[in-house]
């Protein structure tokens, strides 16, 4: 059944679906991708970041296999070791770093893309080691809609997704949002990429509470992690938003989750912010998959 509601310049269609059905506390179903991958301590790799990625604030993986991450305040990019914490190089995006509020990172071919709170796209071309490099800005109009955390590229359709991590309007109440950014002029479409009621989330084992802090899609199936520093979790949902899966993280090894990628071996990778301190990865793998 389709039900659709007009929003203030913003028409949402909502998919009416049942989602995978959880007793509370339940492990997710070994089908999902969230269910394939081992939690425990024992299986997972857990590094510092270096000083300048004590405030890391997004992840990202090249079409080339090459992972970036970025801080919270200045727009440097470093390009990290996949299955290691450690720095091969990094750039600046504009002279000596551009200053902004930067809460995720996204790569469309050779195309780099920050992504402010307020939803402000910041797109540049990859650097040398320790070069300045020319950015342009897109406004989206997002920001009038909610507080952006999080980016991702959907190779698949070609778009860019934002997860509202506080709703600024009242039609979004109530849901996990995920807005879809699409076109040339980059502007955001009307139809959300993900409208999922909260209330369903207890059929995960999970309260009625998620504030998104990042993003990424599964590079085969299409599954869109979404995680949330706030609650400590993540989901699993499918690429047009139907819940599959979620996932409670340990507070003493994620204090705040915000950033996401997969990396070699299957592996889920999880950056934290410091907090004070080192800021963090943690790769977490499948079965009969192991720390490199």
């Amino acid at each position: 059944m389709l039900r659709q509601r007009a929003l203030p310049g913003l028409c949402v269609l909502v998919l009416a679906v049942t989602a995978v059905k959880a007793a509370p506390g339940a492990p997710a179903r070994q089908e999902t991708l969230l269910g394939s991958l081992d939690f425990s301590r024992t299986a997972s790799l857990q590094e510092t970041l270096p000083e300048g990625l004590n405030e890391v604030s997004g992840l990202a993986m090249s079409p080339d296999g090459r992972l970036f991450a970025h801080g919270d305040e200045r727009a440097v990019i470093y390009e990290l070791a996949p299955d290691r914490a450690r720095v091969l190089k990094w750039f600046l995006v504009g002279r000596r770093g551009v200053m902004g509020d930067f809460e995720g990172l996204a790569i469309m071919g050779h195309r780099f893309f920050l992504v402010t709170s307020q939803g402000e796209l910041v797109e540049f071309r990859e650097g040398e080691a320790g070069a300045e490099v020319r950015y342009n800005i897109h406004l989206t109009g997002v920001g009038r809609l909610c507080e952006v955390e999080g980016l991702a590229y959907d190779p698949d359709r070609h778009t860019l997704l934002m997860p509202c991590k506080v709703n600024r309007t009242e039609e979004f109440q109530g849901h996990v949002v995920v807005v879809e950014i699409r076109g040339r002029r980059l502007r955001a479409s009307p139809v959300p990429r993900v409208f999922l009621p909260l209330d369903e989330l207890g059929r995960v084992g999970m309260d009625a509470e998620f504030h998104p802090s990042a993003i990424e899609i599964h590079p085969e199936t299409g599954a869109l992690i979404v995680a949330s520093a706030q609650e400590e979790a993540l989901l699993e949902l499918t690429t047009y938003g139907r819940l599959l899966a979620g996932q409670s993280l340990r507070r003493r090894d994620h204090p705040q989750t915000e950033g996401v990628a997969f990396g070699p071996n299957g592996s889920l990778i999880l950056a934290d912010e410091g907090q004070g301190g080192r800021g963090r990865l943690t790769w977490y793998f499948p079965p009969g998959g192991s720390p490199p």
